[in-house]
Order: structure tokens, then C-alpha cells, then sequence
């Protein structure tokens, strides 16, 4: 019997795979003559560039799936918010859910705490839960992801079930606008975070991080990154004005065949 795909009951429409049909639509709607209108509209260097955008993304998208099928789930691709519910007000501030290159995590993992299996590994936007994977394989032991968009959350919870790699002791997926969530306290605390909001909601997700920092003093490491730099220096900055963040580094990743574009990253130490 054939494995059931874990997204294939959920409606949520992935841009990356569907890439080659929109393309076809065009075609169709346009003909030959509306492709090179676009091309001369574009001109030699912007056709140019559309194309190695496009190649990327079909890399990106074909190293995703196998490493799908390899650990039995759907987390591959990008999923706009914009025919999706959302739990609380704060759409506008969110960004796309985008599955993360395993070697860009394996990248920015060399900068997690000496000590990081006694820490609660929490990924903020967690999508489909591919970094939830990610911490799994590589060791932690309590794993937390947040998620405000309640169809993905269902997704990534097919996908906690599925997944065929090493399993932690706990983990689990919470539903909720990260700017209203009660982190854990009393343990150390690992924020995993590829670019899930805008500085806005950074201003008021800051005090929910310091809540749980400041109830026991346990350490926090909050590691930013992504693929938007604009949208991260503008949240990194909230970050740093709040004074209870030191700065252990901040750079930017190598471009990884698996990555459609190479990481921005900050790593902040709770002080």
C-alpha cells in the first residue's frame, strides 16, 4: 500500500510545486506573443535573472521532496498567508510559511549553546515543522513549535507523527499568535526563528521572551535568521533596542545548493 501524503487532505497551496502550472496558465492566456512581450519588458539581464530564480527554486523544491520521502512527510515549499486563516490580529505582520534548507540549519546549529541538549528547543513560525525535524535528528529532547495559522499547524502535526528520524522525549505543535503564547519558564529556552514576522510584532513579541527569561534566569539563545535582510536588520534592531539581548554574531550563511537564497542570521544571548 502506498503512503499517504500527510498534506494530501489539507488544501494549502505550496507556490514552489505549483511553479510549472501557473506557467502553463500563462501560456494558455497569453500565447508565444504575452512570453516575449514579458521577455522585452524584462530586457536580456532581468529574463536572465527570472530564469536562475527559477532553476533555484526547482533545485530547491526537488532536494526538498527527497528529503521528504526520506523521512515519510510534506514539508517542502512556500505557503502565502493569503488565503489561509490565522489565530489573532496580526496577518499583516506575518510572513510566508517557507521550509528551511537542512544545511542552512546544520550551518546555523554551530552557534546554539555548548550545553544545547538541556535546552527546550521552540521554533517561532514553525510552518510544516521541517526545523522541528531538524532539532529532533540532530538531539534535543523537548521540542515546541508555534503556529499561527491553524491549517498548518495541522499539517506539521501529520507530520510530527509521520516523521521516520529519531524522535525527542516531547514535542509538540501549539496554535497561537506568538505575541499572546506563554512560553515555558524554569528551563533554558533555544528561539529558533527564520523571519516569521515583521519588527511590529517583534516589539511585542521581545517581552514575551524576557517573561520567560526573567521568571527563573535560565539562559536564552534567540537565533534569527532568513532570507529577507531588509525585514531581519528592522528586526534585529528591535532586539538589540531593547537592551536585554547581547549580540554573540551575525552574518551571513554560504549559498547551499538546498537554499533558494543564502541566510541573513543574528544570534542573541539573553542578558
Amino acid at each position: 500500500m502506498a503512503k499517504e501524503d500527510p498534506g494530501a487532505q489539507l488544501q494549502a497551496v505550496d507556490r514552489w510545486a505549483t511553479r510549472r502550472r501557473r506557467l502553463i496558465e500563462f501560456m494558455r492566456q497569453n500565447g508565444l506573443g504575452g512570453l516575449m512581450a514579458k521577455v522585452r519588458e524584462a530586457g536580456v539581464s532581468g529574463t536572465a535573472g527570472f530564469f536562475k530564480r527559477q532553476l533555484r527554486y526547482h533545485v530547491c523544491s526537488f532536494l526538498g521532496t527527497r528529503w521528504d520521502r526520506k523521512y515519510g512527510v510534506d514539508t517542502s515549499g512556500q505557503i502565502d498567508l493569503t488565503d489561509i486563516d490565522v489565530v489573532g490580529p496580526n496577518r499583516d505582520g506575518g510572513y510566508a510559511s517557507v521550509s528551511t534548507s537542512p544545511r542552512a540549519y546544520a550551518f546555523l546549529s554551530a552557534f546554539f549553546p555548548d550545553d544545547w541538549k538541556e535546552f527546550t528547543f521552540v521554533d517561532v513560525g514553525c510552518g510544516k515543522g521541517r526545523v522541528l525535524m531538524l532539532a529532533a535528528a540532530q538531539g534535543f529532547d523537548a521540542i515546541i513549535g508555534i503556529e499561527f495559522a491553524p491549517l498548518i499547524c495541522q499539517i506539521a502535526e501529520q507530520n510530527l507523527i509521520r516523521f521516520s528520524g529519531p524522535r525527542p522525549t516531547k514535542w509538540s505543535i501549539i496554535n497561537a499568535d506568538a505575541t499572546a503564547v506563554d512560553l515555558p519558564s524554569g528551563v533554558s529556552l533555544l528561539i529558533y526563528s527564520f523571519n516569521p514576522f515583521s519588527a511590529e510584532i517583534w516589539k511585542r513579541f521581545v517581552p514575551v521572551l524576557l517573561r520567560a527569561h526573567e521568571t527563573t534566569k535560565n539562559p536564552l539563545c534567540l537565533v534569527l535568521s532568513g532570507t529577507m535582510p531588509e525585514a531581519l536588520h528592522a528586526a534585529a534592531a528591535v532586539i538589540r533596542d531593547s537592551a536585554r539581548f547581547r549580540e554573540r554574531a551575525h552574518g551571513v550563511t554560504p549559498f547551499f545548493v538546498d537554499a533558494y537564497a543564502p541566510y541573513h542570521y543574528w544570534v542573541f544571548d539573553a542578558i
